[in-house]
């Protein structure tokens, strides 16, 4: 028998939960924690609200729907449960570093590959989260980096450009905001 009804997304993590969370998966030790934290705000993968609570930004979303859809699950703690676990171990004097070092670099080496070959499936994604930037636009952008990337589609050059704000160029910070 079905029940008719609806889903509702997760409730926000507050800091304490997702710091439990952390723990509890064995990601980051007293030292580090604070700055992971950090670190996912100041890239703007999300944002903590006056109830201490983290939404996701469209960056956020965008990185795990474009790396999800590569097979690889960042956003679960996995991948860096296992390489903080081999980490201990050589704290504890159980594995060297040597006997770590190949086998994480390994993984990390076939993670790389997978997204350099599949980098539109993070561009498609990026897509869904934000408008295109730059085309028929001109007047509203200032080049700061000619030449600046080779286009992915058509290896053709890109320029590096930020968002005008007033006719005048953005200083610092988010030029989105």
């Amino acid at each position: 028998l079905m029940k008719e009804g609806r889903t509702s997304p997760p409730s926000l993590l507050s800091e304490v939960e997702l710091i439990s969370l952390m723990d509890k998966n064995g990601i980051g030790t007293d030292a580090t924690i604070a700055q992971h934290i950090s670190t996912i705000q100041e890239r703007e993968y999300a944002t903590k609200d006056a109830s201490q609570r983290f939404s996701p930004t469209p960056l956020g979303i965008a990185l795990v729907e474009g790396y999800n859809q590569m097979g690889y699950q960042l956003n679960k703690p996995d991948l860096r449960r296992e390489m903080e676990l081999e980490c201990n171990l050589v704290a504890n004097q159980q594995k060297t570093k040597e006997d770590i070092i190949g086998p994480i670099l390994a993984k990390m080496r076939q993670c790389f590959l997978t997204a350099t070959a599949e980098a539109h499936k993070l561009d498609d994604a990026v897509a869904r989260h934000f408008p295109r930037l730059g085309a028929g636009n001109d007047n509203q952008m200032q080049v700061l980096q000619a030449n600046f990337s080779e286009c992915g589609a058509c290896q053709g050059r890109m320029a590096l450009k930020i968002e005008r704000r007033d006719g005048r160029r953005n200083q610092g910070g988010n030029p989105r905001k």
